[in-house]
């Protein structure tokens, strides 16, 4: 009788120090990456993309998909809401995270309700017009809008995100009173204009129209210049008070286990000098920028936070 015991005791220990070993072994089923706008943009296609790398180098199944609405603040709801075992990734992006949040009430927190994987790139998101359009720079847009109260259309991926915003500071900064349509993601407001529905868009899936010659730039919202494009001048340059980055990365609900951390971040870390990620980010005019778990932690942090405050300054939120 005690050497069964024994014998049993010792085949459950050796149990639990297997079943310990495989729970470290991430990742043990298919991971769901969660694009919180809507199929055809480029956070759309650069997840896509990351997928596809992830499980042409690691082995993992990786599925993508889409939770779409609210500028993209429902699937970053949904995100902040799955288990956090490392299973439910989503895309990070400037507008729901650092933006949205001092317009319109959301259900999470991005001080305290995610982790933060890594970023990937850092996104263009100009003004542009069709290639057509009786607008040849971003002077006579805005005589246009200051003659014709009202009469001015345009539209962003993000409705109350970081380009409707900063572009709507720049309207309100020349006295011009115009109509914002609301869309459910740049590829739909890019859709619009090359329809001729609006009079401009500020967008960072502009890239294939560009190339085919559909579109004009007029202006970058971003601090940053457009890679190629050392003509177009910022909203900083046009002497416009808010400008910020457009970035795009990867996040999770808060406190996943540190291999996931740690798997994610290899695999953003090397697709980043991917010739294959470089040529679908070309298409786009956006660069490999990556940035570890804790530098790309610290950047929303700080973005949030320095974003509130300038919002105040300029007198841009009613509270």
């Amino acid at each position: 009788m005690k050497k069964f015991l024994f014998s049993l005791a010792a085949g459950l220990m050796l149990g639990h120090t297997f079943v310990s070993d495989a729970a470290a072994e991430y990742p043990e089923k298919p991971i769901t990456m969660v694009v919180v706008y809507g199929a055809g943009g480029s956070g759309d296609t650069t997840i896509r993309a990351i997928a596809d790398y992830a499980q042409r180098t690691t082995g993992a199944t990786v599925i993508v998909e889409n939770r779409a609405g609210g500028g993209g603040t429902i699937g970053v709801s949904y995100l902040s809401r799955a288990a956090p075992d490392g299973y439910t990734l989503g895309l990070v992006s400037t507008s729901p995270f650092t933006v949205t949040p001092y317009f319109k009430s959301v259900t999470y927190d991005p001080l305290t309700e995610f982790t933060y994987l890594g970023q990937y790139t850092v996104s263009p998101a100009p003004v542009i017009v069709l290639a057509d359009s009786p607008f040849k720079t971003m002077e006579e847009l805005v005589a246009f809008g200051q003659a014709n109260p009202g009469k001015l259309r345009w539209a962003t991926g993000s409705p109350r995100g970081t380009n409707h915003i900063a572009t709507e500071a720049a309207l309100r900064q020349n006295n011009i009173k115009s109509q914002f349509v609301p869309f459910k993601g740049g590829a739909k407001a890019m859709t619009a204009l090359l329809a001729g529905d609006i009079e401009f868009a500020v967008v960072t899936d502009f890239g294939p129209a560009l190339k085919n010659k559909q579109v004009r730039l007029l202006a970058e919202s971003g601090p940053n210049k457009i890679k190629g494009h050392p003509d177009i001048r910022t909203y900083k340059e046009l002497g416009y008070d808010l400008t910020l980055p457009i970035f795009l990365g990867v996040g999770a609900p808060a406190g996943i286990p540190d291999e996931a951390v740690k798997f994610w971040e290899k695999v953003l870390h090397g697709i980043s000098t991917d010739p294959g990620f470089a040529d679908v980010l070309s298409k786009y005019l956006t660069p490999q920028s990556y940035l570890d778990s804790k530098s790309f932690t610290d950047r929303i942090h700080t973005g949030y936070v320095n974003t509130g405050e300038t919002l105040k300054e300029l007198g841009l939120l009613d509270k």
